[in-house]
């Protein structure tokens, strides 16, 4: 699992401006230190943000299609570009719009005319807090050998997922995943070899857990779990065998193993998320795992739902 912060330099800034000369101005003041984008436009601006996810907004306050404040109101009611900081440039200033800012999610504001150190230290600041935020966010809610969530990921976050696909009155499908044979892998090549395994396996999942509210899960041991929301029993099957096509183009050997590879068992299952929430996630886990368990009981490597 990566624990490093990433540098300054890779952290991409949004500079949001009608007005050319400004974002050229504020580029060169906080190229050497920052990846700068620019959008010219607040509408432009909220599509880059879906787009690339900036790690922090530098925001104009007055411009002619939408005003910054209506801009970071429409990037703070979007959970996907809630969590980007949004630090206001504006010219003029008095406790109503100040108020304003703090009311609508910004975490800071300059005045113009900038003072280039003052922005760029303040930048920084922002950018650090942000990204050690984001460090402490992995150590606690990702597995740290495959860099998959983690069983306190699981009975966290996903509960608040569920309450959401119920309110859109979706279902989620749940995938179970065993590794075959995997104690006998261990016992006959050792755990740094072990490890590796369950990181390459953890590798083939991930590969094919692509979309923003799906989750992968190191659930125990050799064990893994995988979250779709929004997905009915055809999609979920098809991440299963997806998965399990990737693990195969790595060509782990076992000489225990089906064909002597590496090859996973899993079971799966759909459940309404309305349903869920008022039975738990315990019920679908369960209900995947039976199918889990008649993978294994008929010969492994496939999958059943």
């Amino acid at each position: 699992m990566q624990l490093e912060i990433k540098p300054f330099l890779s952290c991409k800034v949004l500079i949001v401006d009608d007005e050319a000369v400004s974002r050229l101005l504020l580029s060169s003041i906080l190229d050497p230190y920052v990846d700068c984008i620019t959008a010219s436009s607040g509408a432009e601006a909220i599509d880059v943000c879906k787009s690339t996810d900036p790690d922090l907004i530098l925001l104009d306050m007055n411009m002619p299609d939408m005003d910054g404040l209506s801009v970071c109101r429409i990037l703070k009611a979007d959970e996907n570009t809630a969590n980007i900081p949004v630090m206001f440039v504006t010219s003029t200033i008095d406790v109503e719009i100040e108020n304003d800012c703090w009311e609508v999610g910004a975490c800071d504001f300059v005045m113009k005319p900038v003072t280039a150190s003052t922005l760029v230290h303040r930048i920084k600041n922002h950018l650090q807090s942000k990204l050690r935020t984001e460090l402490l966010e992995r150590m606690t809610f990702h597995d740290q050998l495959t860099g998959l969530y983690n069983r306190l990921y699981l009975s966290n976050e996903i509960p608040l997922l569920i309450k959401q696909v119920a309110r859109d009155n979706g279902a989620i499908g749940v995938v179970m995943l065993d590794i075959d044979y995997f104690k006998l892998f261990n016992d006959h090549y050792g755990h740094v070899q072990g490890d590796s395994c369950l990181q390459q396996v953890a590798q083939a999942i991930a590969e094919n857990v692509k979309r923003p509210k799906d989750a992968a899960i190191r659930y125990g041991g050799e064990e893994f779990m995988v979250v779709l929301p929004y997905t009915d029993n055809v999609g979920v099957e098809k991440v299963a065998l997806d998965i399990q096509a990737s693990l195969a183009k790595k060509n782990i050997d076992h000489y225990a193993g089906i064909d002597n590879k590496v090859t996973l068992s899993a079971g799966y299952a759909v459940m309404e998320a309305t349903a869920i929430r008022e039975s738990g996630i315990v019920t679908l886990i369960e209900a995947a795992d039976t199918q889990l368990f008649s993978s294994k009981e008929n010969g492994r490597n496939q999958v059943n739902g």
